[in-house]
């Protein structure tokens, strides 16, 4: 292997680290975001689906007498 002719100072290194260790940190909170926005909205899908299921059981009950 050659040598290279640029070896970044320590302190470059620990920048470039922290600041990728950054971007991870906000990929991960964006992620957390959607991921709680798809949850609200599964959420209330089910309570979507929990009312319309009464509904049918009530109109079951009716039917049925």
């Amino acid at each position: 292997m050659k040598p290279t002719l640029y070896k970044p100072s320590e302190t470059t290194l620990l920048t470039q680290g922290l600041n990728s260790m950054s971007r991870a940190c906000e990929a991960q909170e964006t992620l957390i975001g959607v991921i709680k926005a798809e949850l609200a909205a599964s959420k209330l899908r089910c309570e979507e689906l929990i009312a319309r299921n009464v509904q049918l059981e009530e109109r079951h009950v009716l039917n049925q007498n």
